[in-house]
């Protein structure tokens, strides 16, 4: 039974979990965690007056290295437009996490016992979730088509989600498959 313990945890990891649907309210809201620097606060906290991005991030993995200035450049743009933005790291309380990468001036919730990531269906980092004015998602997956360069991306989804909901017209593209590290689920 002891040599079938690591393959059950695989198959755990690898299964599909509960995902936060389409115009559904976003979950766990008001729930006060521990912030990356000691404080704490909720989602509902980092929401502006436009909506929330909720992006489900690790320090170590190297696909958020590479959407860090992506990242970035979103915060720039669409902070002054309303839009809040929060990190979620689901990394198991023991991870040694590593300094955001500059311009990344955003709340960092942990969610070392991934709750988050349960209750939103996050399977991997970075996973991106847009919550319009009335807390409701409107769009979850990957930021662009480019995992790999900024230089290649043709579809900016989570960009066009934002234009979308700022126009108040209804977001074309409401999902897409998120691309990067997987958040383990074998401690859950």
């Amino acid at each position: 039974m002891t040599r079938f313990l690591p393959l059950l945890a695989l198959v755990w990891a690898a299964a599909p979990h509960a995902q936060v649907a389409y115009g559904e309210a976003l979950p766990g809201a008001d729930v006060t965690r521990p912030l990356a620097d000691g404080a704490r606060s909720s989602l509902a906290a980092a929401a502006g007056p436009a909506g929330l991005v909720v992006v489900f991030w690790s320090t170590t993995c190297p696909w958020t290295d590479r959407y860090a200035p992506r990242l970035a450049e979103l915060i720039d743009g669409y902070g002054p437009a309303g839009f809040g933005f929060v990190l979620v790291d689901s990394a198991p309380a023991d991870a040694e996490r590593q300094p955001l990468p500059a311009g990344l001036a955003v709340p960092v919730l942990l969610d070392p016992d991934r709750t988050l990531a349960s209750a939103f269906g996050a399977a991997q980092t970075p996973h991106s979730y847009l919550f319009g004015p009335g807390r409701t998602l409107l769009y979850d997956g990957a930021m662009d088509d480019s995992p790999a360069s900024p230089l290649r991306v043709r579809t900016p989804y989570l960009a066009r989600a934002m234009d979308q909901s700022v126009a108040g017209l209804p977001v074309e593209i409401q999902r897409t498959q998120a691309f990067g590290c997987s958040i383990d689920r074998a401690a859950e």
